[in-house]
């Protein structure tokens, strides 16, 4: 169902944007999509209601903006690795404490038995 009037003026400032954007509510899945011109679905919104959210999300992944949207994608997963990179060496430090605080535990043990 397309959208061409709601109370906060989304349709009107999405066709801001371009005014090939159509905003529609599609009944089967209950999102809001917005189209181009065409009818191609561009965008599903994750949204259950029409607000400024969708303003900005609509701007925020505009092709022209695909450049700097690969770069926070690239920077995102360069910080989820070194996490990940973290988490394994604390793990591997942790396990080797372990084994040597069993090593000279037992050693100890030994020595005075």
């Amino acid at each position: 169902m397309l959208i061409t009037r709601d109370p906060h003026d989304i349709a009107l400032r999405l066709k801001e944007i371009d005014p090939s954007y159509e905003l529609h509510f599609n009944n089967r899945t209950s999102r809001f999509e917005l189209k181009d011109g065409s009818g191609a679905t561009l965008i599903v919104f994750p949204y259950d209601r029409m607000d400024e959210r969708m303003v900005r999300h609509a701007r925020r992944t505009r092709a022209e903006r695909l450049a700097e949207i690969i770069r926070e994608i690239d920077l995102a997963n360069e910080r989820a690795e070194k996490r990940a990179l973290r988490i394994r060496e604390n793990a591997a430090e942790d396990g080797l404490r372990e084994a040597a605080d069993r090593f000279y535990a037992d050693r100890k043990r030994k020595g005075a038995g």
